[in-house]
């Protein structure tokens, strides 16, 4: 069943959301459960974790292209980017720094369009 929620979920979800949907149809089970099956998910790569400094850590099913995301501060509206749209490029910073890139994740805040719109 927890598998099943991150696949059908669009935004990474906090371990809290997970543990709230779960208790919709199974109400008696213990957040510690939920804990181990999300650590058991995120050990066997089913999984990616997602971590926001000032949020938290999020999951997201790992079966989705790779991308990046930029997250409303106001709202919390998630919204993904490609690394194309960021001009991100493996090879070059492999080539300027000599590093050999193993994992990359870039997480932009800011604010969103309807969230500019408001008046203060």
């Amino acid at each position: 069943m927890v598998g099943h929620i991150f696949q059908t979920t669009r935004e990474p979800i906090s371990l809290q959301d997970v543990y709230a949907y779960v208790k919709v149809s199974l109400p008696k089970t213990a957040y510690s459960t939920v804990f181990r099956i999300v650590q058991r998910l995120l050990e066997d790569g089913t999984i990616h974790r997602v971590d926001w400094r000032e949020r938290g850590s999020c999951y997201e099913w790992a079966g989705l292209p790779h991308h990046h995301h930029i997250v409303c501060q106001l709202c919390g509206q998630v919204t993904d980017l490609d690394d194309a749209d960021l001009k991100f490029d493996e090879k070059f910073i492999q080539k300027k720094t000599g590093y050999l890139t193993k994992h990359h994740s870039i997480e932009l805040e800011g604010i969103c369009p309807r969230c500019q719109l408001k008046k203060p």
